[in-house]
């Protein structure tokens, strides 16, 4: 965000923000390294950089110093930053294989990477297709070339009307509507009441069955074996009323049953659920019930499909999580697929089992599953129905008696800009057409006033440029994209995986809550480098300042044959543009990047260094905290400045900033535990370790990877007395555990395995004594 209330916000919720240095002087640490980039400031001028060393140690800050040193407070203007991602719990529509699904980036990470633990990987993928427009605005599948990860501190939560969310790193570019078309700006750029982009559009389907072969049954002349369920209407009508009300319960053995509940007197719904089981040919029966408060009375009607298949066909599709409860109800991915009028069916059947509102009008559809309202939301936005989404409430909105919907509505400044330029070929009064935006400052107009302004043009007189302008103009009017308003923006502290995708050749995607067009966020291809890189590198220098600088980061994670494009971009533009390159791993670069840049090692900050920040930051801050609580903290980061601070301003939520606050919040063991666990191992004492293992697993919930690291911290500890190669020799073992673990194996057993081998070291080093 630009403004200053928002970067006030900023500061007030991240301490790593609001106490990152601006300039070179600030910077804790690397007296060296700042020594030698103050000559390149004194001297304005420097040669292109590769800046190495661990997470944390004031990489990308020294950067950022070295910026603002030469340029000034706008030194943005004069530096272009690659790294951008969205956050692992944004919603996206997909396909995998071909097949379409409703899912998040966190699951995306599973499918893609399952059990890496790299903080920063890429993948190829070739099986995987997002939503994004096409050059008239029209929204089609995309195919995605790789996925990405890494991690980041904070985030920015983008709210817009309807309830939308889109979260993302302020690096990453959205797209906008200007009078060139669809533009694309970074996050961090947005403002409040600014427009993004969303879509209502009418994807085509065409399952026409739905196999039934993964949800076999034991066959019997007395049970209806079913292999398909076929797709029609009335089907889909009934699932869409089993998403709003329906159970399933299983009994004894392997008996299972359907059961729909309806309100008295519900005839037609009762009725279509009877001829739903007809039609399979499935046993059923109708029974009344009590429902709400009262259960004296029989106010409901029940109807139950006897269907073991069936029962476990509902069950595995239509929730999510181990219990069949309503707030892991889901909208199945096949839905989705089905064809128009069968989709449109079920959001019917939705709205009939669980809305209220009048249909082709607004229906509001409650819930209490947070991911039913999200696929509710796509679904009907791919269905041709406009969406929003709020606390258990999603809605379906048509024109019904209303003057406009908001997805017919576009940007009207935008829109007026690209008119003006056709004033001169317009044959009638297009500023009457237009009076509301033009002279009562609505903001947006309507696609329908766009079509009346263009039917007045004679379009065989336009020049090159008019045409252009005319051209834009109708793809907005026909095209399925729409403006949506701003109406928030947070900084928020993250500390986790956010993820890229690469749409190649197009450059966009939908994500959000409710979807949003973003820019293409993979900064690590070739494409990257040859067309955005390559443009700001070549484009004229402001006065007075001699030369650009383009920053990457995470440099070591570029591609072979964006590096070597990289290389020679180097060489062409070094008389205008100068490359600061940031690595983990500076191996990863190619020789001849590393050759033409001055390499700066940054290592891991001193203790009294970190300790004595933190120190500075809570008197700062007027909060208490004790000095073996810095340790700690110094511990936990290993000198990562980024994480120290925020480490201490989550323990700082907790009152006074103690060593018991921080293991507590960073979701880690109190070292001293790990080892009293460790000493009564060695002692032989196996059942009483392993009760204390049990007790830090559910006292602090951590993983088997989390326990296996400080156990293996510990063992080198000089508090644990033990020869040096038996350190060695359970050194090798921890890393044969942490291998099993990583790979699938079950935590606790891996971990109890481990404890034994402890304690039969320790018995071994007793029998010795």
């Amino acid at each position: 965000m630009a403004t200053a209330s928002s970067r006030k916000v900023l500061s007030e919720l991240l301490w790593a923000e609001k106490y990152r240095p601006k300039t070179l002087d600030e910077i804790v640490n690397q007296e060296e390294i700042v020594q030698r980039l103050k000559l390149f400031v004194k001297e304005r001028n420097m040669p292109h950089l590769l800046f190495a060393g661990p997470p944390g140690t004031g990489k990308t800050t020294a950067a950022h110093a070295l910026a603002h040193d030469l340029y000034g407070e706008d030194y943005r203007m004069y530096m272009l930053e690659t790294n951008a991602s969205v956050s692992k719990n944004t919603p996206l529509l997909v396909k995998i294989k071909g097949r379409v699904r409703r899912t998040t980036f966190a699951e995306l990470d599973r499918i893609y990477f399952g059990d890496k633990t790299e903080e920063t990987l890429i993948e190829d993928v070739n099986d995987l297709e997002v939503l994004t427009v096409d050059k008239n605005y029209k929204v089609k599948w995309g195919k995605v070339s790789r996925i990405i990860r890494h991690k980041v501190p904070a985030i920015l939560r983008v709210h817009v009307e309807g309830g939308g969310v889109i979260e993302l790193t302020g690096n990453h570019s959205v797209m906008v509507l200007t009078e060139n078309g669809l533009e694309s700006i970074k996050a961090s750029q947005l403002k409040e009441g600014n427009f993004l982009l969303s879509f209502v559009t009418k994807l085509p389907g065409s399952m026409d069955n739905i196999p039934l072969l993964h949800y076999p049954v034991k066959k019997s002349k007395r049970v209806r074996y079913l292999t398909k369920i076929p797709v029609d209407e009335n089907t889909s009508h009934v699932f869409g009323l089993f998403a709003a009300e329906g159970a399933v319960g299983f009994r004894a053995g392997s008996s299972g049953q359907v059961i729909f509940t309806f309100g008295n007197p519900e005839t037609q719904l009762i009725k279509e659920v009877h001829e739903f089981a007809q039609s399979l040919g499935l046993s059923h029966y109708e029974n009344k019930t009590a429902s709400g408060f009262d259960r004296s009375r029989l106010t409901a009607t029940q109807v139950r499909i006897w269907s073991t298949q069936l029962a476990r066909f509902f069950k595995e599709n239509f929730y999510q999580g181990d219990r069949e409860v309503a707030r892991n109800k889901r909208i199945p991915d096949f839905i989705f697929e089905f064809p128009l009028t069968e989709r449109i069916a079920f959001l019917k059947g939705l709205s009939d089992g669980d809305g209220s509102g009048k249909w082709c009008n607004v229906v509001r559809i409650s819930s209490v599953s947070e991911d039913m309202l999200v696929d509710v939301t796509w679904l009907g936005r791919v269905s041709g129905v406009e969406t929003s989404i709020f606390q258990e409430e999603a809605r379906l909105i048509w024109k019904g008696g209303m003057k406009w919907k908001k997805s017919d509505l576009v940007d009207a400044e935008v829109v007026i800009k690209l008119i003006e330029k056709l004033s001169g070929k317009i044959k009638g009064n297009w500023r009457y057409i237009l009076r509301h935006p033009l002279y009562e400052g609505k903001r947006r107009v309507s696609k329908r006033k766009i079509d009346e302004v263009l039917s007045m043009i004679d379009v065989e007189s336009l020049n090159d440029e008019e045409r252009k302008a005319y051209e834009t103009l109708k793809r907005l009017s026909k095209g399925d994209i729409h403006t949506l308003k701003i109406v928030r923006i947070e900084f928020v502290e993250y500390n986790d995986y956010v993820y890229d995708v690469s749409v190649p050749g197009n450059e966009m995607f939908f994500a959000g809550t409710i979807p949003i067009l973003l820019h293409n966020s993979d900064e690590r291809g070739i494409d990257v480098i040859r067309t955005k890189v390559k443009e700001f590198a070549r484009s004229k220098l402001p006065a007075n300042i001699p030369f650009k600088v383009i920053l990457l980061d995470e440099a070591d994670n570029m591609t072979a044959d964006a590096q070597q494009a990289l290389r020679r971009l180097m060489e062409m533009y070094v008389t205008v543009t100068r490359f600061i390159l940031i690595a983990n791993y500076p191996s990863k670069i190619i020789e001849p990047i590393q050759s033409r840049c001055a390499v700066f090692r940054f290592t891991p900050l001193k203790k009294e260094d970190v300790i004595s920040r933190l120190s500075w930051i809570c008197g700062q801050e007027g909060i208490k905290c004790r000095e073996d609580a810095l340790e700690a903290i110094y511990d936990i980061s290993e000198g990562d400045m980024r994480k120290s601070i925020n480490i201490l301003q989550t323990a700082s939520a907790l009152g006074e900033v103690t060593v018991s606050n921080v293991y507590k919040v960073v979701g880690l063991a109190h070292p001293k535990e790990v080892r009293e666990m460790i000493a009564v191992a060695l002692k032989g004492d196996f059942m009483k370790a392993r009760d204390m293992l049990r007790g830090l697993m559910t006292t602090y919930g951590l993983s088997g990877t989390d326990i296996v690291k400080q156990i293996h911290r510990e063992i080198f500890s000089t508090e644990i007395d033990i020869p040096e190669a038996v350190r060695i020799e359970l050194a090798d073992y921890i890393g044969e555990i942490q291998f099993r673990i990583v790979e699938g194996a079950d935590d606790e057993i891996q971990l109890n395995t481990l404890l034994a081998k402890i304690s039969l070291v320790g018995n071994s080093l007793q029998g010795k004594k």
